[in-house]
C-alpha cells in the first residue's frame, strides 16, 4: 500500500468523497462498496466500518448482526428475539453500535420490532449508541418513549423529535423537560409541537430550553403570539424556525409592544397568508439577523389562489420585513408553497407588482442571496432593475420571478441582464424572466464594455418569451461565456391555449440549448 494511504484520515476522506455530509443516511448503492472495502484488508476495515455504520436508520441493522436463530419474525411479520441476548451477542452488537454517530427512526420502522426487541435494547448492559451525535425520532406514540429515553446521551448535539401534536401531552412535556439533564450539549433542536396550552406545560418546556445552554438552532411547531413572546424572554438561540399559529390580527394591532431578538442570526417562519406575517412582523425587531426565510403555505391555494396571493398584502409584507430586519441582512427568501399552474390569465394582471413593491428592500446593500421568484414582477422594467442591481452589489444568488406561470409578459429585456452583470459581479446563480428579443447592441459601449460573467454556467429564465434563438445565443455568450445550459419551462399541456407571446417559448429555448451544445460541447449542461 502506498504510504499516502496509511493515515486513517486520508482513507476516511477518500471513502466518503461521494457521500453528502448533510444526509442522515447512506443510500444502498453506496453501502455495498463500503462493505467490500471493509473486507479488503485490515487497514481498510476500521475506517470503512466507521462510515458504513456512522449513519443508520431503524433498529433492523443491529438485529441483523445477531447469529442465525436468535432473531426471527412473528406471525405479524415483526422482528422478535427467541431468547434474551447473551454477553457475547451484546459485544457483537456493541462492535457496530459504538460507531453510530447519526440514528434516525420513524413509525414504520418502529412497527417492525416487537416488545421483546424493545425490552432487550432498553435493558442493554451499556449504552446502545455511546457515541451518538445526531438523533431523529419521527414518532409520537408514548409507549415507545422509554426506548427513546435510553438513546438520549450527553454526547448528542442534534435532536429532531417530530411529535405530530397540536398540544403536548404530559408525557411529551416530561420528556422534553428532561433534555437539559440528559443531553446538555444539544446545539440543534427540532420539535414539531406547540409550547403548550396550559401554563404548567409551557413553563416546563421553557425551563427545558433555558437549561440547554449550548442551543443555537431551534425549530418548533405552531406558535401563537403569547408563546412567541415567551420564547423572546428566554436566552435566545441564534437560529429559529417556527410556524405561525392562528392569530387575532386585531389583538396584534392593539398590542404595540415591540419584541426584540438581539442575538437571532437566522429566522425561518411559515404562515398561511401574507397578512398574518405582516401583522406579526410589525411588532418584532431582529437587529442582528443575517438570514430570513418566509414561507407562505396554504393547502387550498391550488383551488383558490386569491386566498394567499393578495396584491394588497404583498407590498405591506415587504414593508414589514424591511422594518423588522437589519441592513446587515445577507439572505432573504420569500417563498410560496403552492402550485401556480392553476392561476389563469384573467386574474394574472391583478397580481402584477412594480418597482415600488420591491423598493423597501433597497437599503439592504449586503444581500448576497435574494429569492422573490414567485412574484409577478412584470411591472419592473430595465431602468428599475438597474437601480436594484446598484443597490445590491454583493448579490451571488438572485431569483426574480421565474417560478410561477404568470401570463403577463415581462417588461424587462436583455438590458436588465446586462445591468445585473455590470453591477453584481459575484453572481453565479440567476433566475430571471425577461423578453429574450434580440437588441441591436452593435457599437454600443453599454454592451461591449460590460465585463462578462464567467461564474454563471446555467441560467434560469422561467417563461421568458423568445425570438431568433441564434441571435439570443450570441448575446448570451457575449455576457456569459461559460454558459452551458438555459433552464426554462413552458405552458402546461393541460392548461388553456398558450397566450401570446408565449407560443414559441419551448421550441425557442430548446433551440438555444442545441446551439450552446454545438458552440462548446465541454460546457456544463
Amino acid at each position: 500500500m502506498h504510504i499516502c494511504l496509511l493515515p486513517t484520515e486520508i482513507l476516511l476522506r477518500i471513502f466518503t468523497i461521494n457521500i453528502p455530509e448533510s444526509n442522515i443516511w447512506i443510500i444502498p448503492v453506496l453501502r455495498a462498496p463500503l462493505a467490500v472495502l471493509a473486507g479488503t484488508c485490515r487497514k481498510f476495515k476500521e475506517p470503512a466500518l466507521d462510515i458504513l455504520w456512522g449513519r443508520i436508520i431503524g433498529f433492523k441493522p443491529l438485529i441483523s448482526c445477531l447469529p442465525e436463530g436468535v432473531c426471527n419474525r412473528d406471525r405479524r411479520g415483526k422482528l422478535t428475539l427467541q431468547r434474551p441476548l447473551l454477553a457475547g451477542e451484546w459485544r457483537l452488537i456493541h462492535q457496530y453500535a459504538r460507531r453510530v454517530r447519526s440514528f434516525a427512526v420513524n413509525g414504520s420502522q418502529l412497527d417492525m420490532i416487537d416488545n421483546h426487541v424493545m425490552q432487550a435494547f432498553m435493558s442493554a448492559p451499556s449504552s446502545l449508541f455511546p457515541n451518538l451525535r445526531r438523533l431523529c425520532w419521527h414518532d409520537d406514540r408514548e409507549h415507545f418513549f422509554p426506548l427513546l429515553c435510553t438513546l438520549l446521551r450527553p454526547t448528542i448535539t442534534s435532536i429532531q423529535a417530530n411529535f405530530i401534536s397540536a398540544s403536548p401531552t404530559f408525557a411529551q412535556s416530561a420528556l422534553f423537560a428532561s433534555l437539559g439533564s440528559l443531553c446538555p450539549s444539544t446545539q440543534e433542536l427540532g420539535v414539531a409541537l406547540c409550547i403548550g396550552d396550559s401554563a404548567e406545560s409551557s413553563d416546563a418546556i421553557c425551563k427545558a430550553l433555558c437549561s440547554l445552554r449550548e442551543l443555537s438552532h431551534l425549530e418548533t411547531g405552531a406558535l401563537n403570539r403569547r408563546e412567541f413572546l415567551r420564547l423572546a424572554s428566554l436566552p435566545p438561540p441564534k437560529s429559529l424556525y417556527f410556524r405561525m399559529g392562528t392569530y387575532d390580527t386585531h389583538e396584534m394591532q392593539s398590542n404595540s409592544t415591540t419584541t426584540i431578538f438581539s442575538q437571532l442570526d437566522q429566522v425561518n417562519l411559515t404562515a398561511s397568508s401574507p397578512s398574518v406575517i405582516e401583522h406579526f412582523l410589525r411588532s418584532v425587531r431582529l437587529p442582528s439577523c443575517r438570514s430570513a426565510q418566509v414561507c407562505l403555505d396554504h393547502d387550498n391555494l391550488q383551488y383558490n389562489p386569491e386566498i394567499l396571493y393578495n396584491i394588497l398584502h404583498i407590498p405591506d409584507l415587504i414593508v414589514s420585513l424591511s422594518e423588522c430586519l437589519s441592513p446587515a441582512l445577507e439572505k432573504l427568501h420569500i417563498e410560496f408553497e403552492s402550485d401556480f399552474r392553476y392561476i389563469r390569465e384573467d386574474i394574472d394582471r391583478n397580481y402584477v407588482l412594480g418597482f415600488d413593491a420591491v423598493a423597501p428592500l433597497l437599503p439592504f446593500n449586503r444581500l448576497t442571496d435574494l429569492r422573490l421568484d414567485w412574484m409577478c414582477t412584470s411591472g419592473v422594467n430595465d431602468a428599475s432593475i438597474k437601480i436594484l442591481a446598484q443597490s445590491w452589489p454583493q448579490l451571488e444568488q438572485f431569483y426574480f420571478r421565474g417560478t410561477a406561470c404568470w401570463a403577463v409578459p415581462p417588461s424587462m429585456t436583455f438590458t436588465a441582464l446586462v445591468h445585473l452583470i455590470q453591477h453584481c459581479p459575484r453572481l453565479h446563480d440567476v433566475q430571471i424572466t425577461f423578453c429574450a428579443t434580440p437588441v441591436d447592441y452593435d457599437n454600443d459601449p453599454f454592451f461591449f464594455e460590460t465585463v462578462p460573467n464567467e461564474k454563471i454556467t446555467t441560467l434560469s429564465v422561467g417563461m421568458s418569451p423568445i425570438s431568433d434563438p441564434c441571435t439570443v445565443v450570441y448575446i448570451l455568450l457575449r455576457l456569459l461565456p461559460k454558459l452551458g445550459y438555459v433552464d426554462s419551462f413552458g405552458w402546461f399541456h393541460d392548461d388553456p391555449p398558450t397566450p401570446p407571446p408565449f407560443e414559441p417559448l419551448v421550441d425557442g429555448w430548446i433551440a438555444v440549448n442545441e446551439i450552446l451544445k454545438v458552440k462548446n460541447p465541454r460546457r456544463l449542461k
